[in-house]
């Protein structure tokens, strides 16, 4: 057997005419697919009749494994005898391709084979990252003699993860490990199916999760029809809050004494550098054409970082480095995996490199990371589980430096500990929600990586005088501004299945004061309330719609407005505020002073952002809300 495999942007194509009269009946001539996909072209050849049922099986291993390497499920069979001069009876090749269909369905791929015996036109676009273009070549024979005889096949880290060995445990603050099969979950119940949904590796999405319908409704976002799945528009509210995550991550990361910085968004594919970190590890990239060369999107900010890295003058008095960057970033996920702001294709990654001279300095890095994630974590009020994924070697020689970590966490949390080294990581922390899907979606990370400072050829000038490669931590403060959203959510629609009020944090909150005149004669009171509240830093927009107080105020609590002021005669001449607390579920009287000292005690710690839209809700254009 021998194979050409493509990893394609879509497929299609269309069956022209019988190439042989035994062509197969078909109901359908042409097929298309805008999903990505691992396309395998193959050539049954006379060695494979020797032992059809070995052929099969073994062209369908290969094909699995470049599947798992470039994280593809949709897979189509192509018959393609042109690859071979000694092809195999044309009944033969059918069994085979109808072998190699069979037994990879039942490993639960999305296989098209296309039919055999025609005159076929096809259309592909083929993504150009390293793993892109593969052949291969079986000959059951030799294999049965115990020889290698396979082609282009490199150890990524998908296939690294598969073949390492690891334990699972549940680390308690204290240190005491205990197999997850053994653990106690009474009072857990969230770590129960954190744990059950890593060790069951599905991401598929059967159905939206909750936070899809909440983020159309309160006008954050929306799907795109004019742009790929996956890709999603922002609204002004969206924005609003987006922009506000996006400035507290960045000013917490000034205060850690981040150089901040902004690169490409594109890179070349046969950069040096970046050929060897896809080629390690594979991802699913978009493909950016620019004259006849092909370029991907980034889907993260290492690439960027790390090359402009490798141009600077770094010293050892310099450590440790920290360069920080809000990276809007790409990758391809799989149609099936899509699931709103869980897994999107385009999201905005706030992104945070330390470069440090040794281990030593990188658990110190760790120790001070871990206080401003969870800070974040907090400050996002959602609830979370953490866990850590730790290299043997470094767990037994940094035990202690482990559980010091896992006590300034203060609860229990999973622990992976793997064999073999399968990525760039030999320490790696995740903080992830669990949905009501029972999905698990991780925000903020930090990992110590000693392999792409090598690779990228970054150094620094030692005491010594002589250039050293340091280690990396890769970190992700909050996790993207997108999971942000998911996990404010989900944890929304968790409050109200548990009969809470659903809300938003208030220094991410969009409008934080809704101001409702009961007339015409009231909006310029408002107005100067509003000017008050604006300069400030409080958020607000007035209801000038011509509606009754009834009405306003059901809108603005659809809207989830943390503070809800109706304004008349009554407030003007008694210079206080009725204002109805959304989480408390009370009203209070209060001056406006008042009102903006409340606000400020809640989100002093986050920068000011400014309100993106008109404060008149009559100028305001209806996106999506209902109200």
């Amino acid at each position: 057997m021998r194979m050409l495999q493509i990893h394609s942007d879509g497929f299609a194509y269309e069956a022209k005419k019988k190439a042989l009269k035994s062509a197969e009946e078909i109901a359908s001539k042409t097929y298309r697919t805008e999903d990505s996909c691992l396309i395998n072209f193959i050539a049954a050849e006379t060695t494979d009749q020797k032992n059809i049922d070995a052929a099969i099986r073994m062209t369908a291993d290969m094909i699995a494994q470049a599947a798992e390497e470039v994280k593809e499920t949709k897979l189509v069979i192509y018959p393609w005898v042109h690859l071979t001069e000694h092809p195999s009876p044309p009944g033969v090749a059918l069994d085979l391709l109808r072998g190699v269909e069979r037994e990879l369905r039942s490993r639960g791929y999305d296989v098209v084979r296309v039919p055999f015996g025609w005159y076929k036109a096809f259309e592909l676009h083929c993504k150009g990252h390293p793993l892109a273009e593969r052949s291969k070549i079986l000959d059951v024979t030799r294999v049965e003699a115990g020889e290698e005889v396979t082609a282009g096949e490199d150890l990524t880290a998908i296939r690294a993860e598969q073949m390492a060995e690891s334990t699972f445990y549940i680390m308690g603050s204290d240190g005491t490990l205990t197999p997850v099969e053994k653990f106690d979950y009474t009072g857990y119940e969230e770590l129960r199916l954190y744990v059950k949904y890593e060790t069951a590796k599905d991401r598929t999405a059967h159905e939206p999760p909750p936070h899809i319908e909440m983020m159309k409704a309160l006008e954050l976002v929306d799907y795109e029809p004019g742009s790929d799945a996956g890709n999603f528009r922002w609204p002004p509210r969206g924005l609003t809050l987006k922009r506000a995550v996006e400035e507290r991550v960045t000013a917490e990361m000034l205060d850690y004494g981040a150089h901040v910085v902004q690169t490409p968004l594109i890179y070349d594919y046969g950069h040096p550098s970046l050929k060897s970190y896809l080629q390690r590890f594979p991802s699913r990239q978009y493909v950016v054409r620019s004259g006849d060369h092909d370029y991907f999107a980034r889907f993260s900010a290492c690439f960027g970082q790390f090359l402009l890295l490798s141009q600077a003058q770094v010293s050892y008095r310099q450590l440790p480095l920290k360069l920080f960057e809000i990276a809007p970033s790409y990758r391809r996920e799989q149609s099936g995996e899509l699931a709103g702001m869980r897994r999107p294709r385009a999201f905005t990654m706030p992104d945070i490199h330390e470069f440090v001279a040794d281990v030593e300095m990188a658990k110190d890095a760790v120790l001070r990371q871990i206080v401003f994630v969870e800070k974040l974590m907090k400050e996002l009020e959602v609830g979370y589980e953490v866990s850590f994924r730790v290299l043997r070697g470094f767990f037994d020689e940094h035990r202690e430096f482990v559980e010091k970590v896992v006590a300034y966490i203060g609860k229990p949390v999973m622990l992976e500990v793997f064999e073999q080294r399968y990525a760039y990581f030999v320490f790696k922390g995740e903080w992830n929600v669990v949905d009501a899907q029972e999905k698990a979606a991780c925000l903020g990370t930090i990992q110590i990586d000693v392999e792409n400072a090598k690779r990228f050829n970054i150094t620094y000038v030692g005491e010594d005088g002589k250039e050293h490669h340091p280690l990396i931590l890769h970190t992700s403060p909050s996790g993207s501004v997108e999971r942000v959203l998911y996990g404010v959510l989900e944890q929304a629609n968790k409050d109200k299945e548990a009969g809470r009020v659903p809300h938003l944090p208030l220094w991410m909150t969009p409008a934080q004061v809704r101001l409702l005149p009961v007339d015409e004669e009231a909006v310029p009171f408002c107005m100067e309330i509003g000017r008050k509240l604006g300069a400030a830093g409080v958020r607000y927009e007035i209801d000038d719609r011509q509606l009754t107080v009834g009405k306003k105020v059901r809108s603005a609590e659809k809207m989830w407005v943390p503070y809800i002021c109706v304004v008349g005669e009554k407030e003007r001449s008694s210079g206080k505020l009725a204002v109805r607390r959304r989480v408390e579920r009370d009203q209070v009287e209060m001056t406006v002073e008042e009102l903006i000292a409340l606000v400020d005690e809640q989100t002093s710690f986050a920068p000011k952002q400014r309100f993106l839209l008109p404060v008149l809700i009559s100028k305001q254009a209806i996106f999506s809300r209902e109200v």
